[in-house]
């Protein structure tokens, strides 16, 4: 057998530690993949369990969307329309005193927005206030009760119409739809560039439309960060809707119902239509039946 020598010993050892520190910082560096991949379960699983959360304190919360047209100071003794489309001014305050009355908020389209991604909580008993066609007894009228209780709306116009009176009907102009968006209290929405059924047209044309009538809106009442289209006479088609949605419309809005806020569907707003003289406990009744 051959004697090692000093040098060699020297030598042996130098590989034998080298070898152990190689262990060492395999060892280490396995341990911190471990951590790491440790670290990311974790963070995945509180992601799941917020989301469930934000879920579950949504679900039980629903948002009503109510829908008024135009209002007239003495109710016709006939209504081609029986009545669904008109409204008084004392029976919208009504409505308005009651639904404050009895705990509901008043949120604007943006504030569902903004509770929609997560940026402020939406209130436990919701309303959204919707009018459309852009009819001028909505300033006229209505523009000073929303002042009165500091309550916000949204007005749907037709672009077409603005500034226009037609068949004794008179519509808002732009000066007045200025000054309501500058109060802070009411959005100024799109209801299209002309009021048709656009499940019979191409999909083109309304895309052109929708357009139109928001160039029109922001020539006019500056730059809108939110874009919400409520079609005329709720006449959709799923082409419509995905392609709106591709186009950049935020909202969508077209079909009867309640939404809730758990599965809020952006592209599918549901309202509640408000008859002529429908009494604010009515309506609270008619919220209550859905579940």
């Amino acid at each position: 057998m051959r004697l090692l020598k000093n040098g060699d010993k020297c030598q042996k050892m130098s590989t034998i530690n080298i070898i152990k520190r190689g262990e060492v910082k395999l060892s280490t560096k396995k341990k911190m993949i471990i951590i790491c991949l440790i670290m990311i379960v974790i963070a995945f699983v509180i992601a799941i369990v917020i989301k469930q959360n934000k879920q579950n304190k949504r679900a039980d919360v629903k948002i009503p969307v109510l829908l008024y047209h135009n209002f007239v100071k003495t109710v016709p003794d006939s209504d081609p329309d029986n009545f669904n489309y008109i409204n008084t001014p004392e029976s919208f305050e009504e409505n308005i005193k009651t639904f404050l009355e009895n705990g509901y908020t008043i949120i604007s389209m943006k504030e569902l927005a903004l509770a929609d991604n997560g940026k402020i909580a939406l209130p436990s008993k919701s309303i959204v206030i919707t009018f459309d066609d852009g009819y001028y007894s909505n300033y006229e009228y209505i523009f000073p009760i929303l002042k009165q209780y500091q309550v916000k709306a949204s007005i749907f116009i037709v672009t077409d119409k603005i500034g226009q009176e037609i068949d004794g009907i008179k519509y808002l102009n732009w000066e007045e739809c200025l000054e309501m968006q500058k109060s802070g209290l009411v959005e100024i929405c799109s209801h299209s560039k002309k009021h048709v059924f656009y499940d019979k047209r191409s999909v083109r044309e309304l895309c052109d439309d929708v357009k139109v009538s928001y160039d029109k809106i922001e020539e006019h009442l500056g730059k809108q960060d939110l874009k919400i289209f409520a079609y005329p006479y709720g006449a959709y088609t799923s082409e419509t809707v995905r392609t709106l949605k591709n186009s950049g419309i935020d909202f969508q809005v077209y079909d009867i119902g309640i939404n809730y806020f758990k599965d809020l569907d952006k592209n599918a707003i549901k309202r509640i239509n408000i008859p002529c003289e429908m009494t604010g406990k009515e309506i609270i009744e008619e919220i209550e039946v859905y579940k």
